[in-house]
Parts: C-alpha cells; structure tokens; sequence
C-alpha cells in the first residue's frame, strides 16, 4: 500500500512539472504549475489531470475562435489579460512578494485634468461613431505624456505614457480617463507598476522569459473562452440577448420548446391565490416570545386576538389579509410562503410581523403564454448552444495533437 501510494505522489509530480504540447505549441510546464497551485488554493482536491484537459481545451478554442470575436468582446481583451495574470501571481505568491513598488519609481512632470482632457477628448466634428477611438494626432500626442519611470536592478529603465495606459485600459477606464479623472489615473498608473514588479519578482523565482508569456498564454485562452461564450449568451444575464442567442432562440420548434416545458412544468408555475394571516407586535422580545408559543402547538387565530396589535385582528379569520396582491412586502412573503407555514418574526414597516398562510393555490402557466414561450425558447437556445459548443470542442480535440496530458 505504502509502495503505490509513493508511485501515485511521484506520478503527480512528475505530471505537475511536465510541459503541455499541443499542435506543436509549448505550454511550459512550471506555466502551468502555477495555475494549479493556484486553483488548488481555491479548490484544495483540484483534479490535476481534468485541469491539464481543461488547459487544452481552452487553447484549442481559443485558437479557433479569438478571430471571431466581435469588438465588444475584443475591446478589452488585453486589459483583462494582464489583470487576470497578475491576479494569478499575486494568488500564488502574494504572501511571499514585497508589494512596495515606490522605491523602483521615478517622479514624472506634473499632469493636470485639463490636459488629460485635452489629449484624449476628440474634438466635436459631426456624429462619432466611437468616441474612445484615439485619432492619429491624439495618439501621438498621448505618446508624448509621460506618466511615470521605473526600473528594477539589473533590468533596462522602463517608461509608461500616457497612450500605453489609456490602449491597455477597458471601456469604463477610458471614459474615466477622457473626463480627466487624475486619482484614476494615478490609481491605473500605480496598478501597472506593481503588476510589472511582480512579474520581476516571478523571474527572480526562476521564471524564464518562456515561463512567463506561458502563463499569460494559459490566462489569455481562458479569457478569449469566457468571452466567446459571452458573446454566444451562454454567460450573460437571463434577459440579457446576444444576437447568436436572439437568432438561435427564433429557430426553436414547437417540439422542442414543448419538451423543455414538459420536463420543467414547475418552473412555469404561478401563485394563483394565498389565504394568510399576520400578528403584528411592537418588539423583538415579544415577537420572539409569541413565535416560539406558536412553534408550542398555541393556535394562531388565538394568538392574534391575544397579542397583535393591528386591526385586522378583528377580522375573521383573526389576522386575515384579505385578497392578496403583491402590492406589499408583507403580503409578498405571503406569497413566497408554503401553505401550513408559519414565518419567524420580521421587521417590516417598523413592527414586527409573523405570517401563517392557511392555503395555497398554483397555477400552471400554458406554453401558449407569451412570456413562457419566450422563457422556453431562452432556455431551448442556451442548451443547444452549448451542445454545438461542447461539439466543436470534442472535434478540435479530436484532430489536435497533445502531449503531457
């Protein structure tokens, strides 16, 4: 036992430390080392032979599809690269680095808001089609702005103007900065830094030039992955529609949409009356004490009449709310409730309430409704979506060449 268990340690190891090829391309080894140390911290029985898979996985996509990218999802990708590569250090050796970039700095000359502006806010000529894009003399003139100095012992001087920063930073970022938003900008200024001193320290650990434009190839096929299924939908909020997603979701069939709603007949279902009762007290202590009389089997009606301070105490049943509507929060826990369930005390409106619903009744919503039709063929669309993806994955994997898996 002791013997296999010795095999199986040194097979892991061995497998940690061994390069990934594929279609000829050299993911290094010690590259992707660092992404599993790093998804082990995060999951701590991270399968490292699924993560390898994984690895090429995204690669092979990647590869396939970046060009495909519309500029949407093309717009931030460098950005998003390079955060996501520093993160991935920071997570695995952030304890262990110094992060005190200040003494490697050199001071640049004062830049003032209404120069950022000025360089990079177009002049109004007409209609802009895309008001971040730099003109030709804007980018010289952002060449011309120097931000800041800094350089690392036995490393050449390095330089960060102010077009670098603004062509590396996202959407949101280049609108803070077309405002002239200074502590932003000193912010991104600072960030860029500390991210290329931690890539510094990364080769002071032993990280080769190769070593480390392999971890930004592992980030970068994982971004250019998880945007491409954005751009699919298959990421993005229920109600949020990609053109893929709205063209696909127009060519479900009636079969198919009838399928899905038969095997999730509960998700269309809808609150068609509640019959409950509330008993409304000023204070915790009291509500607390009344709720666990209730959970000792005291009838609810009675516990009303005794207790509650509102005047639907009066009513009959004691309590009773009437017809309910969701025009409350009171009466929309009502409607969240199952029948026969008692709530513990909650603070709405100032007082402290306690709801029993006596009954409930569903309806189910027909697939003829418009809204479940289209709920329906959301659904239809995202599945389908992801089985062609899931198909292209298993084709590009078929015909690849791989080795270290």
């Amino acid at each position: 036992m002791v013997l296999l268990l010795g095999l199986a340690g040194s097979s892991l190891s061995a497998l940690a430390s061994q390069d990934i090829t594929i279609n000829g391309e050299r993911l290094p080894g010690k590259s992707v080392a660092l992404l599993e140390r790093a998804m082990t911290q995060v999951k701590f029985n991270t399968d490292r032979r699924l993560l390898r898979r994984g690895v090429v996985e995204n690669h092979l996509l990647a590869r396939a599809v970046e060009d495909e990218l519309s500029s949407p999802y093309r717009s931030d990708l460098d950005a998003l690269v390079e955060d996501e590569a520093a993160n991935l250090i920071q997570q695995v050796y952030g304890r262990r680095f110094e992060l005190d970039v200040r003494p490697f700095l050199r001071q640049p000359q004062a830049l003032s808001s209404a120069r950022l502006r000025q360089v990079l806010t177009a002049q109004a000529q007409g209609v802009a089609l895309d008001s971040l894009q730099l003109s030709a003399q804007q980018q010289t003139e952002a060449a011309k702005v120097e931000l800041i100095r800094w350089q690392f012992p036995g490393h050449r001087e390095k330089r960060l103007n102010l077009l670098e920063l603004y062509q590396r930073d996202n959407v949101q970022g280049q609108v803070e900065l077309q405002q002239g938003n200074l502590v932003y900008l000193a912010e991104q200024v600072r960030q860029r830094a500390q991210r290329d001193y931690l890539w510094y320290q990364l080769e002071k650990q032993g990280y080769s030039a190769e070593e480390q434009a392999g971890i930004r190839q592992l980030v970068r096929d994982k971004v250019v992955r998880h945007q491409y299924l954005h751009q699919l939908g298959l990421h993005s909020d229920f109600h949020h529609e990609t053109p893929s997603l709205r063209e696909r979701a127009r060519q479900v069939s009636d079969a198919d949409a009838d399928a899905y709603y038969q095997r999730n007949l509960p998700l269309f279902r809808n609150v068609a009356q509640v019959q409950a009762s509330h008993l409304r007290l000023n204070d915790q202590a009291t509500a607390d004490r009344v709720f666990t009389q209730l959970q000792q089997c005291l009838n609810f009606g009675d516990a009303v009449q005794r207790y509650s301070t509102a005047a639907s105490k009066q009513h009959t049943p004691p309590g009773d709310l009437g017809l309910i509507r969701a025009l409350d929060f009171l009466r929309q826990t009502a409607l969240l409730q199952k029948a026969g369930s008692t709530s513990q005390p909650m603070l709405i409106n100032g007082a402290f309430e306690i709801v029993q619903v006596r009954s409930r009744e569903d309806r189910q919503l027909p697939l003829s409704d418009p809204s479940v039709r289209y709920e329906v063929n959301q659904a239809v669309a995202k599945e389908q979506l992801a089985k062609d993806l899931q198909g292209q994955i298993s084709d590009l994997l078929t015909s690849a060449k791989v080795q270290g898996l």
